[in-house]
């Protein structure tokens, strides 16, 4: 195991911070092909709003540098130019020399002009006004990606990030150091003479009202991710959260915020590939290997077949369509395939679970769930319905 020195960690890539990349790099690759395809989307802006140092020390890549490689791929080596869609890449840093670094890499590296790339050294408000600026112009063929990895959470208010999404054609990736904010929360609402902890004052403030029990009680900390989580939803948005252990008593999280069902899948298939058993987060790898490793991972599926099971059995005590049944099973983070894999299994074992064709509404016994994003386009299929002893009593 590679040990780093405290005088490395800023210009090497430490693992909570690799588990942050790779999240970001998964997506980037699965989402801008998408978009590439989408004949309506011409245009794709990617803002990096504090793009580090590009490459670090150990040689490992930046958000930046991943995302220009990505869009290179995909544009050069796999030929998606022919679609005729445009990418551009934005990159700030209030560092001149992280700048300069980024732009040395990308310039020796795009000599076929695969994309633009615009260099900001500017501080977070004043990048934060061009890119609301920026934002607030977007036509109908245009989608926006923004990755927010701040120093901090000072310059993150809840105006902001709304003003960045109000135009219902951006995602956000926000990353926050979560195990400090959790920490100090209770102490930065009650003891107001703390003004080092006033940005956090503000920022708990702007989401929850005094009576909420984010600023009444110490949560747990993943309560607390949670609360965030559907706060960041601003009441119309799609959010979801990754967590990122950093060692057993410091987590981060990174939040995506999506106006679009579809980019919000996309993602959740993102937290799925890198965490198959829970779909949640990044736990630091054990020092040595769990006897019971395997054990506790089907436990912790099973937990999750369980959850998914009640959250649609509930859902079910009225008739939904398949629709319904798709948006509600993205709301809780699970995929259409988990949801899929519960009807089947109902449907092998019991005589509760029925499913009516919409135009004849006579019960299907063969036959599709149409659980998908391509089936959500179109009008319902069919109707769900699980039946519980409450349902038979009426």
């Amino acid at each position: 195991m590679i040990m780093i020195k405290k005088n490395d960690v800023k210009t090497t890539v430490q693992i909570h911070s690799q588990a942050k990349l790779e999240f970001y790099e998964a997506y980037l690759n699965r989402y801008l092909r998408i978009l590439c395809h989408a004949k309506p989307i011409k245009r794709i802006n990617i803002y990096d709003v504090f793009c580090g140092m590009g490459i670090y020390d150990d040689g490992g890549k930046g958000s930046p540098i991943i995302a220009f490689d990505i869009i290179k791929n995909i544009l050069l080596n796999e030929n998606l130019r022919k679609t005729g869609t445009q990418i551009s890449l934005v990159v700030n840093d209030k560092d001149l020399q992280k700048i300069e670094r980024v732009k040395k890499y990308i310039e020796l590296n795009n000599k076929e002009n695969i994309c633009k790339v615009e260099y900001y050294n500017n501080d977070i408000e004043q990048m934060f006004d061009i890119i609301k600026k920026e934002v607030a112009c977007t036509v109908p063929d245009t989608r926006n990606i923004i990755f927010i990895d701040p120093y901090g959470y000072k310059n993150i208010k809840k105006e902001i990030l709304y003003q960045l999404m109000d135009n219902h054609r951006t995602e956000i990736i926000l990353f926050l150091p979560i195990s400090h904010m959790h920490r100090f929360t209770q102490k930065a609402i009650h003891d107001e003479e703390a003004i080092q902890y006033e940005p956090l004052r503000i920022f708990i403030a702007s989401f929850f009202d005094a009576s909420h029990r984010m600023a009444k009680e110490q949560l747990h900390v993943m309560d607390y991710i949670d609360f965030i989580t559907e706060a960041l939803k601003f009441g119309e948005f799609h959010a979801v959260s990754y967590y990122i252990e950093r060692d057993a008593a410091n987590y981060f999280a990174l939040f995506f915020i999506s106006s679009h069902i579809y980019g919000f899948e996309k993602i959740l298939e993102v937290k799925w590939q890198l965490d198959e058993d829970a779909g949640r987060g990044f736990r630091i790898p054990p020092m040595q290997k769990d006897l019971f490793e395997t054990v506790i991972a089907e436990e912790e599926k099973e937990r999750n077949v369980a959850k998914l099971e009640a959250i649609l059995s509930s859902f079910l005590a009225e008739p939904k369509d398949n629709k319904q049944v798709y948006e509600e099973t993205l709301k809780h983070g699970f995929l259409p395939k988990h949801a899929v894999e519960v009807f089947t299994k109902w449907k092998s074992i019991s005589n509760d679970f029925k499913i009516y064709n919409i135009k004849t509404k006579v019960e299907t016994k063969k036959g599709g769930f149409y659980i998908s994003h391509t089936n959500y386009n179109e009008n319902p299929k069919v109707l769900f319905r699980k039946e519980t002893h409450e349902n038979n009593k009426n």
